[in-house]
């Protein structure tokens, strides 16, 4: 029976003759303007683009929620707040008197008030409602805030060749660990197969000093090919510890690496290996060169991951190969020495791989001093492809293919950059961090010259440069985010 006056006509009188007092549920006069006026008016959404970088691209089959989305969704439930509750305001202002009914005002007034005094209530409740959403949309937006600056603070950023592990809590995060066993996509290179091979971290280690040997190119002091690369069985049925101590003696290593792989399948009682899980329960053969503090510590405390994220029962009790798997099956940790992968990236390739990396740090090169790429791809050209030789496979010349587009500069341009010049990557001008340059100047040196005329990749020299440099500057622009 209520009636809502409009914004600027005439209403008709009720019975009697009489016009509705101000206030009435007949009235005319309205006592605040439209709610949902573009004084209350949100922006629209973002774009359903990716809301990370161009080389992030999300799948078919799914997309990603952005902090630009969750600040929209709390901007217009705000929004909606605000109009609810002018809204029940207004309701509730329109009170009936029995004398604009007549003879039987009495008897209608106040069940219709009852009935306007509920809705008020109810339009109250809901831009409560909306409040109280828009307030948990705002702390889930800062919350994802909060873990994504953890996470890039104890991990170094999650992406393509992030950390997956810091060292334990309590050690200090200083180790840098990325994702290994990163598959390639179906990469060929005259025919090989796909290969999964890793991406990987680097820190510093204080014993570690540069070496005075050539890098194979009869140039240089960066690092020589490994000293006594041997064909390997495939597939190779050794346990863990036989195989990395055989990849560590032939790339001439000092020290053992340690290791451990997280299995992908369920424990005996049907549940998955969880961030939570006690090392010491994974299986032996599963296990290489561990502390007995490190078989104390669970899977998550062992990857260095934030103790206010692990205090999280849900965080915590995530699948371990989960993590892994977001750095492509594993990484490793230069301040423990240790590796981790999952157990389908359990292949003698990643092992030499990812040993590969605790090489260049014994011969003065991580992550702390030297750009990611550029460790990445030396690592490729002198240590997994000397793997890949003597066991009869081509040679790998990138390490994750971009796809198409052009490189932001050419080689020189990238000598400079590592110089201290600028490159402009999307409208958006880059300079490298000066901490890395000198390291990265040695590394760009070397894989120069093994590109150039006379050097082992010649032939594909200008394929492997620009590959190089997609990558390279994939990396400094996710860094610079």
């Amino acid at each position: 029976m209520a009636r809502t006056g409009g914004g600027g006509g005439s209403s008709t009188p009720p019975p009697g003759g009489s016009t509705p007092p101000p206030g009435s549920p007949d009235s005319t006069t309205s006592t605040t303007s439209n709610p949902f006026s573009d004084k209350y008016e949100a922006s629209p959404p973002p774009s359903p683009t990716n809301p990370f970088s161009d080389f992030y691209a999300v799948g078919d089959n799914g997309s990603a929620m952005s902090l630009d989305n969750l600040d929209w969704a709390a901007q217009t439930l705000d929004t909606t707040s605000h109009g609810l509750t002018t809204i029940g305001q207004n309701i509730g202002s329109h009170q009936a008197t029995p004398d604009v009914y007549g003879a039987f005002g009495s008897m209608i007034a106040s069940p219709l008030n009852g009935t306007i005094s509920q809705g008020a209530n109810t339009t109250k409740a809901a831009a409560d409602a909306a409040a109280n959403a828009a307030k948990k949309v705002r702390e889930s937006a800062e919350t994802m805030r909060t873990t994504d600056g953890d996470i890039t603070d104890n991990l170094n950023g999650i992406g393509q060749d992030n950390n997956v592990y810091g060292g334990p809590a309590g050690g200090g995060n200083g180790g840098q660990n990325n994702g290994g066993g990163q598959n390639n996509g179906g990469q060929n290179n005259g025919g090989d197969p796909p290969r999964d091979n890793g991406p990987h971290d680097n820190g510093p280690d204080d014993t570690s000093s540069t070496d005075s040997s050539t890098d194979g190119t009869g140039q240089g002091n960066t690092l020589p090919p490994p000293p006594n690369i041997t064909a390997m069985p495939n597939p190779d049925n050794r346990p863990l510890g036989d195989r990395m101590q055989d990849i560590g003696q032939q790339l001439g290593l000092n020290h053992d690496v340690a290791g451990v792989v997280v299995p992908t399948g369920n424990r005996p009682d049907g549940r998955p290996y969880t961030l939570d899980t006690p090392v010491m329960d994974l299986p032996p053969e599963n296990l290489h060169g561990l502390t007995p503090e490190q078989r104390q510590m669970t899977l998550g405390q062992l990857m260095g991951l934030p103790p206010e994220l692990m205090a999280d029962p849900d965080f915590a009790g995530s699948p371990a190969k989960d993590m892994l798997d977001m750095q492509g099956g594993g990484g490793y940790n230069v301040n423990d020495n240790l590796l981790m992968l999952d157990d389908k990236h359990n292949n003698n390739e990643t092992l030499l791989h990812e040993v590969g990396h605790a090489r260049q740090n014994e011969f003065g090169f991580n992550d702390h001093n030297s750009q990611r790429t550029l460790l990445e791809y030396q690592n490729v050209l002198v240590n997994e492809n000397a793997h890949h030789g003597a066991n009869g496979e081509p040679p790998r010349l990138d390490y994750q293919l971009r796809p198409g587009g052009v490189a932001p500069t050419d080689w020189n341009g990238l000598r400079d950059y590592v110089q201290g010049g600028t490159v402009t990557v999307n409208g958006q001008q880059l300079t490298m961090n000066p901490a890395l340059r000198d390291q990265s100047a040695a590394l760009l040196d070397q894989i120069e010259r093994l590109t150039g005329p006379g050097g082992p990749y010649a032939a594909n020299g200008d394929q492997v440069r620009d590959n190089l440099i997609k990558e390279f500057f994939a990396k400094e622009k996710e860094m610079r985010r």
